[in-house]
């Protein structure tokens, strides 16, 4: 693994980990429980100081970090620790609550403002040149005059030189009067003039020249990363039926969501059969959208920027929607663990995934950066020993029992947590380490009989 892949990952995991522990230490402080120590990573210690009795360090293994709070565990002889309030475990269990939740509620918090730092900075969108793509003769646009292949050179007093352009124009001038489109056809130039009501309806018939069937981004873990798809391949045929743009894969997979499918690629110039299951995108229920991970190359783009309040709102709105997409995935993940294995990782996946999102921009790397904290949130929430939802758990299960968890229930509490997030990480380690190779293998494998595909009609 490069340098290139490391930095971005250890600085996302450092954000992550830097607020989460702060969330527990500054409730910690602010209840009166005494913290020993606060840790950025895990391991020997790199380098550190005291301050307040509290020492604070950065350690040599950076894949974790932790808050050590006095009497956060039973005493050798399994007693609980002697103490009062500054104590972790003999503190009220309203305090260990907001202690515990503290953490995960930092996530949030961190994934809104980064959300919210996003738009302020500005969205990359997508663009494209200003050239037609299809034009079917069943639409208000091809009634119009235009034709697939024109080239759009102006928008009513708009100079248009990308697909964005249109869209500017036609927010600047409204549908009140005609519109008039400059365009350019095999050399000649063609005016039309398109009547107010029927802008709108003229506009959404348009699309741009759709991009060729090369392979831009594949991304880890998906079933064309596990089969052996390359950046810089160009999709020349799904399951025998030709392909002439990008957007014709996705319509190839359509329907055949867990059926093994032969993508014919080109490759260095020469035809190759490789096979990929595709996934459902929305979900084990959703039998038609299938997906196999990849991306068209980044072309053209434009920023959209936000005012602070719409920032703001966009945040929130943004941060519910990670929200959603989180537990959703964890729900899929427990429903059909055989399935969605494969999509699971640990530190090393997420540093594979913060390389590709950093490489596409600041906005990619926030908006993933906004996710892992998201993720993290919910997987400590989980009613598990040892993470922040076994605390919670075990401090409401105290206030409705009105006494106090004996020491010999905590320690077995913690025993089977230990079991399980301890089996849980081998699974998820052992996986992330396995993923590269099986990439690998999918690389070098030696492409299977290679397949004549006719010109496509279209």
């Amino acid at each position: 693994m490069d340098l290139s892949t490391i930095l971005p990952g250890i600085l996302l995991l450092g954000i992550v980990i830097f607020f989460h522990e702060l969330g527990h230490f500054l409730a910690a402080k602010w209840r009166g429980v005494t913290v020993l120590k606060f840790s950025l990573g895990m391991g020997p210690e790199m380098i550190g100081f005291t301050s307040g009795g509290t020492r604070y360090c950065f350690s040599w293994i950076p894949l974790g970090g932790f808050v050590q709070m006095a009497g956060d565990s039973p005493n050798e002889d399994g007693s609980l620790p002697e103490g009062g309030q500054e104590q972790f475990l003999t503190h009220h269990w309203f305090g260990r609550l907001i202690i515990a939740v503290a953490g995960p509620a930092a996530n949030l918090v961190t994934a809104y403002v980064v959300m919210t730092s996003m738009c302020l900075i500005g969205l990359t969108q997508p663009d494209w040149p200003n050239v037609l793509g299809p034009v079917p003769d069943t639409t208000a646009a091809y009634a119009a005059g235009m034709r697939e292949g024109d080239v759009v050179k102006r928008v009513g007093a708009t100079t248009v030189r990308t697909w964005h352009d249109i869209d500017v124009a036609y927010e600047a001038h409204g549908e009140s009067t005609a519109l008039t489109f400059m365009l350019d056809r095999a050399g000649t130039e063609v005016a039309l003039s398109v009547p107010g009501p029927q802008i709108k309806r003229t506009l959404a018939d348009l699309m741009p020249q759709p991009s060729l069937p090369v392979v831009g981004t594949v991304l880890t873990g998906m079933p064309a990363y596990r089969g052996g798809v390359r950046e810089g391949d160009t999709v020349v045929a799904v399951d025998g039926k030709p392909v002439r743009y990008f957007m014709d894969i996705g319509q190839g997979l359509r329907g055949k969501v867990d059926t093994p499918v032969k993508l014919t690629v080109e490759r260095d110039g020469k035809p190759m059969d490789l096979t990929v299951t595709p996934l459902s995108q929305k979900g084990g229920a959703d039998r038609q959208s299938a997906i196999i991970g990849i991306e068209a190359p980044r072309g053209l783009t434009w920023k959209q920027k936000f005012t602070l309040s719409e920032a703001v709102k966009a945040g929130f709105y943004g941060t519910g929607s990670l929200v959603s997409s989180v537990y959703g995935g964890m729900w899929m993940t427990v429903s059909r663990p055989l399935y969605y294995r494969e999509y699971v990782g640990g530190p090393i996946f997420i540093a594979q995934m913060a390389r590709d999102s950093a490489r596409k921009g600041i906005d990619n790397y926030l908006y993933f950066l906004a996710m892992i904290n998201i993720a993290i949130m919910a997987f400590n929430l989980l009613p598990i020993p040892l993470l922040d939802g076994g605390h919670i758990l075990l401090a409401l299960l105290e206030a409705v029992r009105r006494r106090s968890i004996s020491a010999r229930t905590y320690i077995n509490f913690q025993k089977v947590g230990l079991v399980l997030v301890g089996t849980l990480f081998v699974l998820i380690l052992s996986k992330d380490i396995v993923r590269p190779f099986q990439r690998m293998r999918a690389l070098d494998k030696a492409p299977g009989e290679t397949t004549t595909v006719a010109p496509s009609s279209r």
